[in-house]
Protein backbone atom coordinates (compact mmCIF):
# COMPACT_ATOMS: atom_id res chain seq x y z
CA UNK A 1 0.00 0.00 0.00
CA UNK A 2 1.31 3.28 -1.47
CA UNK A 3 1.75 6.11 1.53
CA UNK A 4 0.23 9.31 0.97
CA UNK A 5 2.59 12.41 1.63
CA UNK A 6 1.62 14.13 4.85
CA UNK A 7 2.16 17.91 4.47
CA UNK A 8 3.85 19.92 7.52
CA UNK A 9 3.27 23.59 7.98
CA UNK A 10 7.02 24.68 9.27
CA UNK A 11 6.85 26.29 12.59
CA UNK A 12 6.77 30.41 13.24
CA UNK A 13 10.13 32.08 13.24
CA UNK A 14 9.55 33.50 16.93
CA UNK A 15 10.76 37.15 17.28
CA UNK A 16 11.23 39.07 20.43
CA UNK A 17 12.93 42.43 18.98
CA UNK A 18 13.03 44.29 16.10
CA UNK A 19 16.68 43.42 15.24
CA UNK A 20 15.37 39.60 15.34
CA UNK A 21 12.20 40.93 13.30
CA UNK A 22 14.61 42.43 10.41
CA UNK A 23 16.55 39.01 10.46
CA UNK A 24 14.12 37.01 10.12
CA UNK A 25 12.09 38.82 7.40
CA UNK A 26 15.20 39.36 5.44
CA UNK A 27 15.99 35.28 5.93
CA UNK A 28 12.32 35.20 4.63
CA UNK A 29 11.23 32.76 1.96
CA UNK A 30 7.89 32.77 0.23
CA UNK A 31 5.21 31.64 2.85
CA UNK A 32 7.41 31.98 6.24
CA UNK A 33 5.47 33.20 9.12
CA UNK A 34 7.11 35.49 11.08
CA UNK A 35 5.19 35.08 15.18
CA UNK A 36 5.93 38.19 17.86
CA UNK A 37 6.77 36.80 21.25
CA UNK A 38 7.11 39.78 22.66
CA UNK A 39 6.25 44.01 22.08
CA UNK A 40 9.18 46.33 20.94
CA UNK A 41 10.06 49.38 19.06
CA UNK A 42 10.55 49.85 15.60
CA UNK A 43 13.44 53.11 14.85
CA UNK A 44 13.82 52.50 10.97
CA UNK A 45 11.32 51.62 7.99
CA UNK A 46 11.02 47.85 7.45
CA UNK A 47 10.86 46.85 4.01
CA UNK A 48 9.28 43.04 3.40
CA UNK A 49 9.71 41.73 -0.39
CA UNK A 50 8.65 38.09 0.00
CA UNK A 51 5.36 36.61 0.91
CA UNK A 52 5.03 36.22 4.41
CA UNK A 53 3.23 36.58 7.43
CA UNK A 54 3.40 38.80 10.32
CA UNK A 55 1.66 37.48 13.84
CA UNK A 56 1.52 39.70 16.33
CA UNK A 57 0.22 37.23 18.59
CA UNK A 58 -1.11 39.95 20.58
CA UNK A 59 1.82 42.41 20.89
CA UNK A 60 2.38 45.66 19.62
CA UNK A 61 5.03 47.00 17.08
CA UNK A 62 5.51 50.62 18.40
CA UNK A 63 7.73 52.94 15.52
CA UNK A 64 9.70 55.82 16.49
CA UNK A 65 10.16 55.54 12.91
CA UNK A 66 9.48 59.39 10.56
CA UNK A 67 8.32 57.74 7.60
CA UNK A 68 6.17 54.06 7.61
CA UNK A 69 7.08 51.28 10.31
CA UNK A 70 6.68 48.67 7.21
CA UNK A 71 7.06 48.85 3.49
CA UNK A 72 5.76 46.04 1.61
CA UNK A 73 7.16 46.30 -1.79
CA UNK A 74 7.36 42.39 -3.13
CA UNK A 75 10.28 41.98 -5.76
CA UNK A 76 6.61 40.96 -8.15
CA UNK A 77 3.79 41.81 -7.84
CA UNK A 78 2.42 38.28 -7.44
CA UNK A 79 3.92 38.49 -3.80
CA UNK A 80 1.34 38.23 -0.80
CA UNK A 81 1.47 39.78 2.38
CA UNK A 82 0.12 39.23 5.87
CA UNK A 83 -0.27 40.99 9.06
CA UNK A 84 -2.61 38.74 11.62
CA UNK A 85 -2.90 38.15 14.89
CA UNK A 86 -3.59 34.19 16.52
CA UNK A 87 -4.10 35.31 20.00
CA UNK A 88 -7.51 36.51 21.74
CA UNK A 89 -6.27 39.83 22.17
CA UNK A 90 -5.04 41.53 18.66
CA UNK A 91 -1.94 43.23 18.62
CA UNK A 92 -1.02 46.56 17.56
CA UNK A 93 1.04 48.67 14.35
CA UNK A 94 1.33 52.64 15.81
CA UNK A 95 3.50 54.97 14.74
CA UNK A 96 4.15 58.83 15.33
CA UNK A 97 3.92 59.77 11.82
CA UNK A 98 2.50 57.18 9.07
CA UNK A 99 1.99 53.43 9.43
CA UNK A 100 2.22 50.60 6.77
CA UNK A 101 3.29 51.12 2.91
CA UNK A 102 2.04 49.28 0.36
CA UNK A 103 4.21 49.51 -3.45
CA UNK A 104 4.06 46.59 -5.07
CA UNK A 105 1.91 43.03 -4.01
CA UNK A 106 -1.01 42.21 -2.03
CA UNK A 107 -1.25 43.16 2.29
CA UNK A 108 -4.20 41.32 3.60
CA UNK A 109 -4.72 42.61 7.60
CA UNK A 110 -7.20 40.57 9.93
CA UNK A 111 -7.51 40.91 13.95
CA UNK A 112 -4.99 43.74 13.95
CA UNK A 113 -5.12 47.61 14.66
CA UNK A 114 -2.91 49.33 12.92
CA UNK A 115 -3.11 53.24 13.74
CA UNK A 116 -0.84 56.33 12.87
CA UNK A 117 -0.73 60.42 13.24
CA UNK A 118 -1.88 60.07 9.07
CA UNK A 119 -1.91 57.53 6.26
CA UNK A 120 -2.22 54.71 8.33
CA UNK A 121 -1.92 52.73 5.07
CA UNK A 122 -0.73 54.27 2.05
CA UNK A 123 -1.32 51.79 -1.41
CA UNK A 124 1.63 53.28 -3.55
CA UNK A 125 3.00 51.34 -6.60
CA UNK A 126 5.81 53.24 -7.66
CA UNK A 127 6.78 51.51 -11.03
CA UNK A 128 4.98 51.52 -13.96
CA UNK A 129 4.53 47.41 -13.71
CA UNK A 130 3.52 47.40 -10.30
CA UNK A 131 0.00 46.45 -9.02
CA UNK A 132 -0.45 47.30 -4.78
CA UNK A 133 -3.54 46.12 -3.13
CA UNK A 134 -4.85 45.90 0.45
CA UNK A 135 -7.32 43.28 1.54
CA UNK A 136 -9.08 43.97 4.65
CA UNK A 137 -10.90 41.31 6.25
CA UNK A 138 -10.82 42.87 10.23
CA UNK A 139 -9.03 44.52 12.69
CA UNK A 140 -8.90 48.50 12.84
CA UNK A 141 -7.43 51.00 11.01
CA UNK A 142 -7.03 54.27 12.01
CA UNK A 143 -5.34 57.76 12.17
CA UNK A 144 -5.33 61.19 13.69
CA UNK A 145 -4.93 63.16 10.38
CA UNK A 146 -6.67 64.07 7.18
CA UNK A 147 -6.18 60.83 5.62
CA UNK A 148 -6.89 56.87 7.10
CA UNK A 149 -5.93 54.81 4.00
CA UNK A 150 -4.40 56.90 1.05
CA UNK A 151 -4.35 55.31 -2.23
CA UNK A 152 -2.14 57.08 -4.13
CA UNK A 153 -1.78 55.55 -8.42
CA UNK A 154 -0.21 56.09 -10.86
CA UNK A 155 -3.07 57.02 -13.53
CA UNK A 156 -2.33 53.15 -14.52
CA UNK A 157 -5.90 51.56 -14.25
CA UNK A 158 -6.45 49.23 -11.54
CA UNK A 159 -2.48 49.47 -10.64
CA UNK A 160 -3.36 50.38 -6.79
CA UNK A 161 -6.54 48.99 -4.97
CA UNK A 162 -8.41 48.74 -1.93
CA UNK A 163 -10.81 45.69 -0.90
CA UNK A 164 -12.67 45.95 2.71
CA UNK A 165 -14.72 42.93 3.62
CA UNK A 166 -14.56 43.45 7.52
CA UNK A 167 -13.10 45.68 10.09
CA UNK A 168 -12.96 49.35 10.89
CA UNK A 169 -11.90 51.98 9.26
CA UNK A 170 -11.59 55.69 11.31
CA UNK A 171 -10.78 59.25 10.64
CA UNK A 172 -11.36 61.92 12.61
CA UNK A 173 -14.50 64.17 13.02
CA UNK A 174 -12.62 66.97 14.85
CA UNK A 175 -10.21 67.38 11.72
CA UNK A 176 -11.70 69.26 9.08
CA UNK A 177 -12.34 67.67 5.51
CA UNK A 178 -10.45 64.55 7.29
CA UNK A 179 -11.56 61.37 5.19
CA UNK A 180 -11.25 57.36 5.91
CA UNK A 181 -10.53 56.52 2.74
CA UNK A 182 -8.58 58.79 0.21
CA UNK A 183 -8.79 57.91 -3.40
CA UNK A 184 -6.02 59.68 -4.96
CA UNK A 185 -5.08 63.23 -5.12
CA UNK A 186 -4.12 65.75 -7.91
CA UNK A 187 -2.48 63.52 -10.94
CA UNK A 188 -2.57 60.62 -8.14
CA UNK A 189 -5.26 58.43 -10.36
CA UNK A 190 -5.84 54.83 -10.98
CA UNK A 191 -7.38 53.76 -7.98
CA UNK A 192 -10.02 51.26 -7.17
CA UNK A 193 -12.35 50.47 -3.94
CA UNK A 194 -14.61 48.27 -3.40
CA UNK A 195 -16.58 48.28 -0.19
CA UNK A 196 -18.45 44.36 0.79
CA UNK A 197 -18.61 45.02 4.59
CA UNK A 198 -17.13 46.39 7.72
CA UNK A 199 -17.36 50.45 9.42
CA UNK A 200 -15.74 53.19 7.73
CA UNK A 201 -16.24 56.96 9.63
CA UNK A 202 -14.67 60.43 9.54
CA UNK A 203 -15.40 63.93 8.79
CA UNK A 204 -15.78 62.39 5.19
CA UNK A 205 -16.02 59.04 4.71
CA UNK A 206 -14.31 57.98 1.55
CA UNK A 207 -13.37 61.06 -0.81
CA UNK A 208 -12.50 60.71 -4.57
CA UNK A 209 -9.99 62.54 -7.10
CA UNK A 210 -9.76 61.32 -10.76
CA UNK A 211 -7.69 62.41 -13.56
CA UNK A 212 -10.75 63.12 -16.23
CA UNK A 213 -10.27 59.94 -17.84
CA UNK A 214 -13.09 57.81 -17.38
CA UNK A 215 -12.64 54.18 -15.12
CA UNK A 216 -9.54 55.63 -14.15
CA UNK A 217 -10.84 56.22 -10.05
CA UNK A 218 -13.50 53.95 -9.73
CA UNK A 219 -15.52 53.29 -5.89
CA UNK A 220 -18.09 50.34 -5.86
CA UNK A 221 -19.96 49.86 -2.97
CA UNK A 222 -21.92 46.41 -2.47
CA UNK A 223 -22.38 46.35 1.64
CA UNK A 224 -20.94 48.04 4.82
CA UNK A 225 -21.80 50.81 6.97
CA UNK A 226 -20.49 54.80 6.41
CA UNK A 227 -20.94 57.54 9.13
CA UNK A 228 -19.37 60.75 8.45
CA UNK A 229 -20.57 64.61 9.73
CA UNK A 230 -19.68 66.21 6.13
CA UNK A 231 -20.48 64.17 3.04
CA UNK A 232 -20.22 59.88 3.12
CA UNK A 233 -18.98 60.19 0.09
CA UNK A 234 -17.32 63.19 -1.57
CA UNK A 235 -16.19 64.30 -5.02
CA UNK A 236 -12.73 66.71 -5.37
CA UNK A 237 -13.66 69.82 -6.65
CA UNK A 238 -9.84 70.33 -7.98
CA UNK A 239 -9.77 71.13 -11.93
CA UNK A 240 -8.41 67.77 -13.15
CA UNK A 241 -9.73 65.33 -11.12
CA UNK A 242 -13.02 64.87 -13.19
CA UNK A 243 -14.94 61.66 -14.05
CA UNK A 244 -14.96 59.67 -11.14
CA UNK A 245 -17.29 56.42 -11.10
CA UNK A 246 -19.23 55.75 -8.04
CA UNK A 247 -21.74 52.97 -7.93
CA UNK A 248 -23.54 51.98 -4.80
CA UNK A 249 -25.54 48.78 -4.97
CA UNK A 250 -25.88 48.24 -1.02
CA UNK A 251 -25.02 49.01 2.42
CA UNK A 252 -26.00 52.12 4.32
CA UNK A 253 -24.12 55.82 3.96
CA UNK A 254 -25.33 58.40 7.02
CA UNK A 255 -24.34 61.79 7.23
CA UNK A 256 -25.66 63.77 10.40
CA UNK A 257 -23.88 66.45 12.55
CA UNK A 258 -22.33 64.98 16.16
CA UNK A 259 -20.61 66.37 19.06
CA UNK A 260 -16.77 67.34 18.57
CA UNK A 261 -16.75 67.45 14.86
CA UNK A 262 -14.74 70.53 13.51
CA UNK A 263 -17.38 72.59 12.47
CA UNK A 264 -21.04 72.29 13.63
CA UNK A 265 -23.80 72.60 11.22
CA UNK A 266 -21.72 71.67 7.97
CA UNK A 267 -22.74 70.02 5.20
CA UNK A 268 -24.46 66.43 6.45
CA UNK A 269 -25.07 65.11 3.14
CA UNK A 270 -24.95 61.28 1.87
CA UNK A 271 -23.51 61.67 -1.41
CA UNK A 272 -21.57 65.23 -2.40
CA UNK A 273 -21.41 64.77 -6.54
CA UNK A 274 -19.92 67.90 -7.45
CA UNK A 275 -17.78 66.84 -9.98
CA UNK A 276 -18.63 65.45 -13.45
CA UNK A 277 -18.56 61.66 -13.42
CA UNK A 278 -21.27 58.80 -13.15
CA UNK A 279 -23.02 57.99 -10.09
CA UNK A 280 -25.22 54.95 -10.38
CA UNK A 281 -27.02 53.69 -7.00
CA UNK A 282 -28.97 50.41 -6.61
CA UNK A 283 -29.50 47.49 -8.98
CA UNK A 284 -31.85 46.98 -11.89
CA UNK A 285 -33.84 45.01 -9.42
CA UNK A 286 -34.90 47.76 -7.07
CA UNK A 287 -32.48 46.84 -4.38
CA UNK A 288 -30.08 49.35 -3.06
CA UNK A 289 -28.89 51.12 -0.59
CA UNK A 290 -29.81 53.27 2.46
CA UNK A 291 -28.86 56.52 2.20
CA UNK A 292 -29.38 59.40 4.90
CA UNK A 293 -28.53 63.08 5.08
CA UNK A 294 -29.64 66.74 5.64
CA UNK A 295 -29.98 66.07 1.90
CA UNK A 296 -29.82 62.72 0.97
CA UNK A 297 -27.83 63.21 -3.03
CA UNK A 298 -26.59 66.79 -3.82
CA UNK A 299 -25.67 66.76 -7.19
CA UNK A 300 -23.94 69.84 -9.03
CA UNK A 301 -22.92 67.69 -12.51
CA UNK A 302 -22.38 64.17 -13.35
CA UNK A 303 -24.57 61.53 -15.79
CA UNK A 304 -26.49 59.74 -12.79
CA UNK A 305 -28.92 56.66 -12.93
CA UNK A 306 -31.10 56.18 -9.60
CA UNK A 307 -32.35 52.65 -10.19
CA UNK A 308 -32.80 51.02 -5.99
CA UNK A 309 -32.55 51.54 -2.38
CA UNK A 310 -34.10 54.58 -0.24
CA UNK A 311 -33.01 58.36 -0.35
CA UNK A 312 -34.20 60.44 2.83
CA UNK A 313 -33.18 64.12 3.15
CA UNK A 314 -33.87 65.17 6.49
CA UNK A 315 -32.11 68.70 6.84
CA UNK A 316 -33.88 72.34 6.93
CA UNK A 317 -35.80 73.10 3.44
CA UNK A 318 -34.60 75.58 1.78
CA UNK A 319 -36.94 77.01 -0.60
CA UNK A 320 -33.96 78.72 -2.62
CA UNK A 321 -30.53 76.92 -1.64
CA UNK A 322 -27.67 78.98 -0.64
CA UNK A 323 -24.86 79.26 -3.71
CA UNK A 324 -21.62 77.72 -2.56
CA UNK A 325 -18.55 76.91 -4.06
CA UNK A 326 -16.85 75.04 -1.57
CA UNK A 327 -19.65 73.10 -0.60
CA UNK A 328 -23.16 71.18 -1.86
CA UNK A 329 -26.27 73.55 -1.90
CA UNK A 330 -28.86 72.19 0.37
CA UNK A 331 -31.64 71.47 0.22
CA UNK A 332 -33.11 69.34 2.39
CA UNK A 333 -34.53 67.07 -0.30
CA UNK A 334 -33.54 63.30 -0.60
CA UNK A 335 -31.98 63.89 -4.45
CA UNK A 336 -31.13 67.74 -5.09
CA UNK A 337 -30.14 69.20 -8.13
CA UNK A 338 -28.72 72.79 -8.50
CA UNK A 339 -27.25 74.52 -10.89
CA UNK A 340 -23.70 76.89 -10.40
CA UNK A 341 -21.80 78.44 -13.00
CA UNK A 342 -18.46 77.22 -11.82
CA UNK A 343 -19.83 73.86 -12.58
CA UNK A 344 -21.20 74.19 -16.61
CA UNK A 345 -20.33 70.69 -17.24
CA UNK A 346 -24.15 69.98 -16.26
CA UNK A 347 -26.25 67.05 -14.89
CA UNK A 348 -28.36 63.75 -17.23
CA UNK A 349 -30.18 61.87 -14.35
CA UNK A 350 -32.90 58.91 -14.61
CA UNK A 351 -34.56 57.67 -11.94
CA UNK A 352 -36.25 54.34 -12.33
CA UNK A 353 -36.86 52.91 -8.94
CA UNK A 354 -36.13 53.14 -5.35
CA UNK A 355 -37.65 55.68 -2.42
CA UNK A 356 -37.17 58.84 -2.31
CA UNK A 357 -38.49 60.94 0.83
CA UNK A 358 -37.63 64.20 2.76
CA UNK A 359 -38.92 65.47 6.01
CA UNK A 360 -39.28 68.81 5.55
CA UNK A 361 -39.24 69.06 1.77
CA UNK A 362 -39.16 68.29 -1.55
CA UNK A 363 -38.50 64.62 -2.48
CA UNK A 364 -37.07 65.64 -5.49
CA UNK A 365 -35.69 69.19 -5.98
CA UNK A 366 -34.02 70.71 -9.31
CA UNK A 367 -33.29 74.67 -9.12
CA UNK A 368 -30.73 77.65 -9.34
CA UNK A 369 -28.97 78.79 -6.36
CA UNK A 370 -28.89 82.03 -5.26
CA UNK A 371 -25.94 84.03 -2.90
CA UNK A 372 -26.99 86.02 0.54
CA UNK A 373 -27.72 89.17 -2.10
CA UNK A 374 -30.10 87.14 -4.10
CA UNK A 375 -27.78 86.98 -7.27
CA UNK A 376 -28.32 83.27 -9.12
CA UNK A 377 -25.43 81.16 -9.29
CA UNK A 378 -26.40 80.24 -13.06
CA UNK A 379 -28.69 82.25 -15.49
CA UNK A 380 -29.72 78.99 -16.87
CA UNK A 381 -30.56 75.44 -15.58
CA UNK A 382 -27.67 73.12 -16.42
CA UNK A 383 -29.81 70.06 -16.10
CA UNK A 384 -28.98 68.62 -19.54
CA UNK A 385 -32.00 65.88 -19.30
CA UNK A 386 -34.13 64.50 -16.92
CA UNK A 387 -36.14 61.36 -16.79
CA UNK A 388 -38.19 60.02 -13.78
CA UNK A 389 -39.73 56.51 -15.58
CA UNK A 390 -39.94 55.00 -11.67
CA UNK A 391 -40.14 55.21 -7.82
CA UNK A 392 -41.43 56.18 -5.08
CA UNK A 393 -41.32 59.62 -4.33
CA UNK A 394 -42.60 61.30 -0.61
CA UNK A 395 -41.95 64.87 0.03
CA UNK A 396 -43.45 66.95 3.19
CA UNK A 397 -46.59 67.56 4.16
CA UNK A 398 -47.23 70.65 2.16
CA UNK A 399 -44.22 70.52 -0.30
CA UNK A 400 -44.22 69.13 -4.10
CA UNK A 401 -43.07 65.53 -4.26
CA UNK A 402 -41.33 66.77 -7.32
CA UNK A 403 -40.18 69.94 -7.48
CA UNK A 404 -38.61 70.88 -11.11
CA UNK A 405 -38.30 74.95 -10.87
CA UNK A 406 -35.71 76.07 -14.09
CA UNK A 407 -35.36 72.85 -16.02
CA UNK A 408 -36.37 73.39 -19.88
CA UNK A 409 -37.48 69.67 -20.75
CA UNK A 410 -40.94 69.00 -20.67
CA UNK A 411 -42.66 65.41 -20.16
CA UNK A 412 -39.86 64.40 -18.02
CA UNK A 413 -42.24 62.11 -15.86
CA UNK A 414 -43.28 59.03 -17.27
CA UNK A 415 -43.52 56.81 -13.99
CA UNK A 416 -43.31 56.39 -10.49
CA UNK A 417 -45.94 57.28 -7.46
CA UNK A 418 -46.03 60.49 -5.64
CA UNK A 419 -46.82 62.26 -2.56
Amino acid sequence: MLGLPIMVQAAPVLVDSSEALETAINEATDGTVIQLTGSFEVTSTITVDDSVTIDLNGNTITGAVDRYVFDFNGTDSSKKFAITDSSSTPGTITNTVRGVLVTNGTLTIDSVTISSADRAIQINPLATDDVAKVIMNGGTVQSNGSRTIMLWGNNVKGATSLEVNDGNIIAPISVKNSAAINLGSDNAAGNQVTINGGNISGYNGIRLYGNGEEGMTVLTMNDGNVTAVGSGIIQSTTDGTENTTIAIYGGTITAADQDGQAEVGGDAVAINHSQFGTLIIGKADGTGPTLIGETGVAIKEGIVSINGGKITGNGVYREVPLARNDGTEDTGAAVSITSNDEYPDGTTIVIAGGILESVNGNAFYEGIAEDEDGNKAAATSYVNDLSIVGGNFIGATDKASVLASTYAGTGFISGGTFS
